[in-house]
């Protein structure tokens, strides 16, 4: 938080925010800091275009302030914002559509009640479908240390399970594998991807027309 108590972080750059790691704590502090000297920049030249343009775009990326993409997309271009911001916005900007399915997926499911399993998992259904569409469309996570990782390929392996798209929910499932697979804690979700991916295999050899009619629709 801020010296008026208004929070102006809620996730550092590499996920969700545990002061409980050094590493992650210092890291966190030093894009605290970046918000507070360009507040202060702004403060003191209050017509600094280049300094309110990068106030602007790092609210948007704490999620402090928000601003329509459309003009954040303008700001990145302005003379004076620094290559290692705009590289940190193109970053943000590749994933902000898949942060935005998950984002409504939470909001929407916050509001059924725990014993409305079919209901919940309707929607989980629906953000998995919106999601495979973005991988569809190029847009894909490839770096583990990305906060939602682990959810987008997840939700990719779900959606391509339920459209019977074997290639993509083969790749989904080796890349969660490669980068969870070390963990004890995640390991009965992993076995439970392969025995279902394993079904899948299965119900596509029985009935190869499934996969073409799923391959006419890509």
């Amino acid at each position: 938080m801020d010296s008026q108590g208004k929070v102006i972080l809620r996730n550092d750059t590499a996920g969700a925010f545990r002061p409980t790691s050094e590493t992650r704590l210092r890291g966190s502090l030093q894009v605290v800091q970046e918000l507070i000297d360009l507040r202060q920049a702004v403060k003191k030249d209050p017509g600094n275009q280049s300094s309110l343009g990068a106030l602007k775009i790092v609210e948007a990326i704490l999620e402090v302030q928000s601003t329509p993409i459309q003009q954040l997309d303008q700001l990145i271009e302005q003379p004076g914002i620094s290559d290692s911001l705009r590289q940190r916005y193109q970053r943000w900007r590749g994933v902000k559509p898949i942060s935005k399915v998950l984002q409504d997926y939470v909001a929407i499911v916050r509001t059924i009640p725990r014993s409305d399993t079919a209901g919940r998992g309707r929607e989980f259904q629906i953000a998995a479908g919106k999601i495979l569409e973005l991988h569809r469309q190029g847009l894909e996570l490839k770096d583990p240390r990305v906060g939602i990782y682990s959810d987008y390929w997840r939700l990719v392996f779900e959606g391509a399970l339920t459209q019977k798209d074997l290639p993509v929910a083969q790749k989904a499932h080796q890349t969660y594998r490669k980068a969870f697979g070390s963990r004890p804690e995640l390991k009965s979700r992993i076995d439970r991807m392969s025995v279902r991916l394993g079904q899948l295999k299965k119900s596509l050899e029985k009935d190869p027309a499934a996969s073409e009619q799923d391959g006419g629709r890509r």
